[in-house]
Formats: structure tokens, C-alpha cells, sequence
């Protein structure tokens, strides 16, 4: 368990295991809750063993997002009730909590390499993700996705913002028709999805680019909520380019900070949307939006392409780059910003990052300062939450009503 806290009541039944126990968990739903005090609750997450007792399943893995430690650091165990199939694992969280996690059960032949190589560890967690990992069936709110296909299950505590949840999440809505976009200089290809917000206009459209943009438009779409932002006069009419990851080791290597993805887009992307649309050159209406390494993109691609991008959303930036141990105020990244001459161009900046994120709030409030320490405009804001795409879908709509007004 991840701190000593008390047992729910029910994984000490005399029944626990039994056909009739797990259908009283079913009809519950997990995790499973019990109030800690005022502010804290215990959640108790339960795995059943498919195989019962004779299992070759030695361990399950959770990933509680901005809860559990990184597992390069450390990973988190289920226990398993004695001469049971149920595996389980407690923790406290605040009453407020909204975030994602995924279980993923492991054999002895998957355990994890020697605990000093980080790099190792990272790379042997990244593939059995991509094979091991889960929802919680147990869960009765709907599953979604990281954007990579990994599913992952909500946890959600306040009971209010469990059937919003549960609309945004199984929301119907027309999706626009996906574009492939053929990068020479990438040497690929990827899906893209535009959408153009407001009524017809002669008028040159400011443009939205949103990286990850196939969570935005297949897993939580926010076609909707754009569009009901427009015809209330919060956002202005405009055309946003979902532009797709293709894979995490694509996703890793190109929104780290890399030149050849910002001409691609530049110089391949933008003029091919142009070919559809009629879209603005101004950099100061042209926007680039993302998450944790996206969000670090979005800064990156503004410093250095400021004639043409001149507005970024950074939710939960991965500023730390290029090190992921590195201590937030020993980031290359910023370091380099530091020593810089003050641009000439002032960019406008809008951020955000969760008070669970640690490290993660504490270097995006490092990059804030900096950027303000070389002229430009910046706005931070700290939210109620963690690393994670249930967190940053509505600070995505915010900032971009934010930015959009500045």
C-alpha cells in the first residue's frame, strides 16, 4: 500500500473473494471510498486475478497519475489478499480529486531491469504499457485515453462533476473529416483534423494549433464546447488544426524541442491548411496549444519562430527538458532563456500547471518568471489537479479564451 492507511471494511469480509463479494463490488464500483477526515478520503483500488489463485501474475502496477511517484523513481505495487484473486492498493486523496490512473498486471518474466539504469526502466515501463496496461473494468465511469491508446480509468471525488464527467467523456459529436498531412522533411505522415468555428467569413481566419491533437478530436473532442464558446462571443471565429502524434516515440522525439518539426509546420503544414482555408499570417493570431511535452513545444516554437508564432499555451510544460531528473532550476531549457538577449518581439504566454504536480508546477512557475524576466507577457495559473488530459480540457478552453483576448 502507498501509506499506511486503515483497510476498507470489505477487503476484510469473511467473504472477500467470493462470487458473492465481487458482486457486491461491481454494484459499488471501485475504487472504493471511505473518508480519511474533513478534506482526505482513503480510495482503494481492487484488481481480480482472471486465474484466480494459480496465477502467473506476480504483480499488478498502478499508474495514479501525479499521485504515485514517476516509475522511474520508484513503482507502485498492488498486495493480494491471501488465498484470494483479489489484488488491491490504498492511498489518501483530497476530496477534490479529478485524474486518471491505469492498473497493469505483470509475470515474473516482465519484471523490471536493474533499478539504477533509469533509462532502462523508462524504456521497459513504455513497453509494457503498451501491452499490459488497462481501465479498471470495476470503474463505473467510462474510459478514456492518454492519446496513445493507452486507456486509462477517472477517478473522480466530487460527486458533482461525475455526470459532467461522464458527458464530456461519452460525448457524441461530429467529428470532422481527418486530413493526412505528408511531411517531406519529417518523413511521414500523420492525421490532422481542421475545423473551422463561426459563420462564413471573407475575412482571414486566426488558427488554433493543438498538439495531441487526436486526444482533442477523437478521445475528449472539444468541437462542441468551441463552438458554443464562438456563438457566445468568448472566443472569435477561427480555424484550429488538430494535429495528430502518430506514436510516443514519434510524440517524444518531435515536440522535444526539435527544429526540423517547427519548419515542417511552417513551411510545409501552414501552407497546405492555407490551400482550404483562408487563414492569417499575423503571428500574433496565429496560436500553438499543448500539454506536458507539448506545452514545452508550444513555448519552444514561439521563442525561436516568433515572426510566425507569437502566441503559446503551455499546460503543465515539460520545461525540465532536456533532462527529466534534472532539478527545476538546473533546466538547460530555461537556462538558455536566461542568457539570451531580450527579443525584440514580445510573445504572449498563457500557462498553467496542477498544485499535485510538484516539480512539474514548480519548473513551470521557474519558466513564467523567466519569461517575464525577457520582456514578454505571461499569464500562469495554478489549478485544482495533476498531470493529466482530464485536468488540462478545461484549462484548454479557458486559455484559449484567455489568449485570444489578449
Amino acid at each position: 500500500m502507498h501509506t499506511n492507511q486503515p483497510i476498507n471494511s470489505l477487503m476484510q469480509a469473511q467473504n472477500a473473494g467470493s462470487e458473492l463479494w465481487w458482486e457486491r463490488i461491481k454494484k459499488l464500483g471501485t475504487p472504493l471510498l471511505s473518508d480519511l477526515d474533513e478534506e482526505n478520503c482513503v480510495v482503494t483500488f481492487i484488481w481480480r486475478d482472471p486465474a484466480g489463485t494459480h496465477s502467473d501474475i506476480e504483480t499488478v502496477y498502478i499508474d495514479l497519475y501525479s499521485k504515485t511517484p514517476h516509475p522511474t523513481k520508484q513503482l507502485t505495487r498492488f498486495s493480494r489478499l491471501e488465498g484470494t484473486d483479489i489484488w488491491y492498493w490504498a492511498t489518501s486523496l483530497a476530496k477534490d480529486w479529478l485524474g486518471s490512473y491505469f492498473l497493469m498486471p505483470a509475470t515474473k518474466e516482465q519484471t523490471p531491469p536493474d533499478s539504477s539504469d533509469v533509462m532502462a526502466i523508462r524504456h521497459w515501463w513504455i513497453k509494457l504499457m503498451s501491452t499490459n496496461a488497462q481501465a479498471d473494468s470495476l470503474n463505473p465511469l467510462p474510459p478514456h485515453s492518454n492519446g496513445n491508446n493507452i486507456k486509462l480509468s477517472a477517478v473522480c471525488l466530487q460527486k458533482k462533476a461525475q455526470s459532467h464527467l461522464k458527458t464530456i467523456i461519452g460525448k457524441q459529436q461530429t467529428i470532422p473529416k481527418k486530413n493526412l498531412w505528408h511531411s517531406d522533411i519529417l518523413a511521414n505522415t500523420r492525421q490532422v483534423w481542421l475545423y473551422k468555428t463561426g459563420p462564413k467569413t471573407t475575412h482571414k481566419l486566426p488558427v488554433a494549433l493543438l498538439f495531441d491533437g487526436q486526444y482533442w478530436a477523437t478521445q475528449m473532442p472539444i468541437f462542441s464546447d468551441l463552438d458554443a464558446l464562438t456563438s457566445t462571443g468568448k472566443l472569435p471565429p477561427a480555424l484550429y488544426v488538430f494535429i495528430d502524434s502518430i506514436d510516443s516515440s514519434y510524440r517524444y522525439k518531435e515536440l522535444g524541442c526539435n527544429n526540423d518539426f517547427w519548419t515542417a509546420i511552417e513551411q510545409e503544414l501552414l501552407p497546405w491548411v492555407s490551400t482550404q482555408f483562408l487563414i492569417t499570417d499575423d503571428p500574433y493570431k496565429t496560436i500553438v496549444a499543448g500539454q506536458s511535452l507539448g506545452g514545452l513545444c508550444a513555448v519552444y516554437g514561439a521563442l525561436n519562430w516568433p515572426h510566425r508564432f507569437a502566441c503559446a499555451i503551455s499546460q503543465s510544460g515539460s520545461f525540465w527538458w532536456p533532462k527529466a531528473d534534472s532539478l527545476p532550476d538546473k533546466s538547460d531549457f530555461i537556462q538558455e532563456i536566461k542568457i539570451q538577449d531580450k527579443s525584440p518581439n514580445v510573445l504572449n504566454f498563457v500557462m498553467e500547471a496542477g498544485c499535485y504536480e510538484h516539480d512539474m508546477l514548480e519548473v513551470s512557475k521557474l519558466m513564467t518568471n523567466t519569461l517575464k524576466n525577457a520582456g514578454h507577457n505571461v499569464t500562469f495559473d495554478e489549478f485544482r489537479g495533476g498531470h493529466d488530459w482530464l485536468c488540462w480540457r478545461q484549462g484548454l478552453l479557458r486559455s484559449l479564451i484567455s489568449i485570444f483576448d489578449i
